[in-house]
């Protein structure tokens, strides 16, 4: 496995506040830098991007990836920020969203890394939708998005982006019926859609392509935004079983701390980054070995 990022976990640098956060003066402008500055510090094997926090696709090209050596760069599209973005396909209602892929999955190619992180939609877009026409109507854009990365290579890890349950993601998937089509894990994201984490772990893990790995605080999982993360190691989830589920099921892709809601308070996101890094580095099966 390897050790990552997911720049969502940088998201208050950004100038994006989930509830309850207080917010930072002066936010990082919409570039990679920082985050690629911050991943070589920690030593990490690869980080991903989200899309949100970068200029537009057709200014992302291989310079981007050659910038970050050593670490490898992939993007992660779909998350709805600023306000007008996309909520990821935007349940399949969207031709435009399909658009805005298709140019996210060319910049993807040219950067060379072969996983592109996607969303289908967000719990604000799911609304109380049954899951049989929510899925009924995404297969075809799913179908069409696969096949454009396909013709580059790529292969698309579709989030559980506490939208959809685990058997619906199996359903989609199964319906899709494409082989370059596989799952982005976040195991928090589980528990707030009403599945176990462990349980939704051992149903998706067979299909997972990559990993964003939560801690978090006691709480109500469903509360608007998810339960406050915390690093690595530090909180209640039980991730050395989400990771010994994986590793059982032959997962050897990048596992990628990701930071999501953070509370009230004053918070340093990036110290808590960089202990998540070291829980990762003495926890999974690669830095055992």
């Amino acid at each position: 496995m390897q050790v990552g990022i997911d720049s969502y976990s940088y998201h208050r640098r950004y100038g994006e506040f989930r509830p309850n956060e207080d917010p930072l003066p002066d936010p990082w402008v919409r570039e990679a830098a920082p985050v690629l500055e911050h991943a070589r510090s920690v030593g990490a094997d690869v980080v991903f991007l989200e899309t949100c926090y970068l200029p537009a696709p057709e200014h992302i090209d291989a310079g981007l990836a050659r910038a970050a050596e050593p670490v490898g760069v992939g993007l992660s599209w779909g998350h709805p920020w600023p306000a007008g973005q996309y909520h990821g396909l935007d349940g399949g209602r969207s031709p435009a969203a399909e658009v805005d892929l298709a140019a996210w999955i060319d910049a993807a190619a040219r950067l060379g890394n072969p996983t592109l992180r996607i969303t289908a939609n967000s719990p604000a877009s799911r609304g109380d939708e049954p899951a049989g026409d929510l899925i009924a109507r995404l297969v075809r854009p799913m179908q069409r998005a696969a096949d454009r990365a396909a013709a580059s290579g790529l292969s698309l890890a579709l989030e559980n982006h506490g939208d959809m349950r685990a058997r619906d993601i199996l359903e989609l998937l199964d319906r899709a019926d494409r082989p370059n089509l596989g799952v982005c894990l976040d195991n928090v994201n589980l528990i707030r859609v009403g599945d176990d984490m462990l349980e939704g772990t051992a149903a998706l893990a067979r299909h997972t392509l990559l990993v964003q790995l939560k801690d978090h605080l006691p709480g109500d999982p469903t509360m608007l935004g998810g339960p406050v993360s915390t690093a690595l190691g530090e909180g209640v989830a039980p991730i050395d079983e989400v990771i010994e589920i994986l590793d059982r099921n032959g997962f050897n892709g990048p596992v990628c701390v990701e930071l999501a809601s953070l509370g009230s308070g004053p918070v340093d996101e990036l110290a808590m980054i960089e202990r998540s890094m070291h829980w990762l580095r003495t926890h999974i099966p690669v830095a055992a070995g």
